[in-house]
């Protein structure tokens, strides 16, 4: 093949990979995930704040992490990527959920491009990336206007420049690797666990092909320490932040351990007995390729985080990487990917593939090569088997489709905080400039960012300030004004007292996909005259 053919040939496939992408992640954006999680507003309009400002909720002129409440700050990259687009676009449940869009098309095209330096067979790299396309983990993630994705195209370039390093021996593919490690660390909290842990894997690398040249390791390092400046730096003028996310993942008692001690406490026979079963079960084949994370946010529990076919192509994928592949590439491969959970096992949370999405690269590139093996092996039988589980592969994809656009949402809206978008849409509906006042229940968690959300994307900013928090258990009716709005769940304190209290009277009842009542809007009607 020319070069001219080749170059139209490569430019044709990254155009369909990427309309591919766009066209299956986003569609429905509004519609599945039914509503938005607290995490995606809370982002979102720590983004909106950004662009309209260049501070973030708490007035902080451009933070490296945006601190929320308590121990929850949260990342920086996906508040100022949403905020690049929030630029330009209003804010809404489609506009918000764009970014995770193109960071799955990033990552399906950089898959793209490192299968074609690790695969001889050029119909390969599109397989790999159509697998990681296909891979229901990544599809569910790039539709959440969160971080937990955002750290794969990081990883992806570390090894595309990575291998380019290790084959031309050109100094500025170690420092860009690396480099990309750097940055990836802003990209999600357990990012700061994994991306040291792939510079020590780069290490490794050069240790196999070229043990005694000294200044790479000086390259490496430099690549990856200068981008974390400003986060050092960050840490060192905001001393509760480490201390706070300690506490916020159980990691350690932090209000009692320094860090050494809290490594002692981690190194403990307890801890690490106990981290071990949540490593194993990370490669557990139910998680892997039947029911997936036991979330309903991360998963749909109607398929794996990887297609079941996986099951099929990832030994032979194993054995052949294990086997055939060049040295270095073969330990960065399968290390990157038994190591891909160590910050979910940090953690000790099981079964959360948020925590290790980095494993679906390395996954896809094995099941790739497992594809490989399969179509090279001599006997006829491993090449039908290839086929066969190519065919079956998008079937069950599809399958999952269905049911993320179908019954998932239904089985789903309680992991997403219910219908608080109905509640707060109703009650705006009926609330006006001579509104005395808007009451929301503390019942209902994270109801004031809601309340502003909303409020924004229907033009409706005058609201934000209107309205004021209560706790149904404690508010004094007597002090809240004639005709004032109150939101609360149903069944709650003050529905409850609805029935009995001529003070209150329900306006409307606010449901699920299922009819289920999740909130109840009330009016104070004026007492009766004396």
């Amino acid at each position: 093949m020319s070069d001219t053919s080749e170059t139209v040939s490569i430019a044709a496939t990254v155009v369909l990979l990427a309309l591919a992408t766009l066209l299956i992640y986003g569609r429905g954006l509004d519609r599945s995930p039914v509503y938005l999680s607290h995490d995606e507003v809370i982002f979102s309009l720590n983004a909106r704040s950004i662009a309209e400002s260049g501070r973030d909720l708490n007035g902080r002129f451009l933070p490296v992490y945006a601190h929320v409440s308590g121990t929850y700050w949260q990342t920086p990259v996906v508040i100022y990527f949403t905020a690049l687009l929030l630029k330009v676009l209003p804010l809404s449940e489609i506009t918000i959920r764009i970014p995770p869009v193109i960071i799955g098309m990033i990552d399906v095209l950089l898959m793209y491009f490192v299968a074609r330096r690790l695969f001889k067979r050029r119909w390969l790299p599109p397989v790999a990336a159509g697998l990681l396309l296909l891979t229901p983990a990544h599809f569910i993630h790039a539709r959440l206007a969160v971080d937990h994705l955002y750290p794969l195209p990081f990883v992806l370039a570390w090894l595309w420049c990575l291998d380019n390093f290790l084959s031309t021996d050109r100094p500025a593919f170690l420092l860009a690797a690396t480099a990309a490690l750097g940055f990836g660390a802003y990209t999600y909290l357990a990012a700061e666990v994994m991306m040291p842990v792939f510079f020590a894997l780069t290490c490794l690398a050069i240790v196999l092909t070229r043990p005694t040249e000294l200044r790479l390791y000086g390259v490496a390092t430099l690549g990856f320490l200068v981008p974390l400046v400003p986060l050092l730096l960050w840490f060192a003028t905001h001393p509760t932040q480490y201390g706070d996310q300690v506490r916020m993942y159980s990691v350690y008692d932090a209000s009692r351990l320094n860090p050494l001690q809290g490594l002692k406490d981690l190194l403990s026979s307890t801890s690490v007995t106990a981290r071990t079963d949540v490593y194993w079960n990370y490669f557990n084949p139910s998680f892997l390729f039947f029911a997936g994370d036991a979330g309903l946010i991360n998963g749909t529990r109607r398929a794996g985080v990887v297609l079941w076919p996986c099951a099929l192509w990832l030994p032979p994928g194993l054995y052949d990487v294990a086997t055939s592949w060049p040295r270095p590439t073969k330990a960065i491969v399968l290390l990157g990917f038994a190591l891909s959970p160590i910050a979910a096992v940090l953690v000790g949370e099981p079964h959360r593939i948020n925590r290790a999405l980095v494993m679906l690269p390395f996954a896809a590139l094995i099941a790739a090569a497992g594809i490989e093996w399969m179509w090279s092996a001599r006997r006829v039988l491993w090449r039908a088997a290839a086929i066969v589980l190519l065919v079956a592969a998008p079937l069950q994809f599809a399958s999952f489709y269905r049911d993320y656009f179908g019954e998932y949402r239904i089985r789903s809206s309680n992991w997403f905080e219910r219908n608080i978008r109905g509640a707060v849409n109703e009650m705006m509906a009926r609330s006006s400039a001579a509104s005395p006042g808007i009451y929301l229940s503390t019942q209902i968690e994270w109801i004031d960012y809601y309340w502003r959300f909303y409020a924004i994307k229907s033009h409706r900013e005058d609201l934000v300030p209107r309205a004021v928090t209560f706790d149904p258990k404690t508010v004094n009716l007597d002090a809240v004004p004639a005709g004032a709005l109150l939101l609360d769940v149903v069944d709650g304190q003050l529905d409850r007292d609805a029935a009995t209290h001529v003070h209150l009277r329900r306006l409307s009842v606010i449901t699920e996909p299922n009819d289920v009542a999740s909130f109840v809007l009330l009016e104070r009607v004026p007492s009766p005259a004396p």
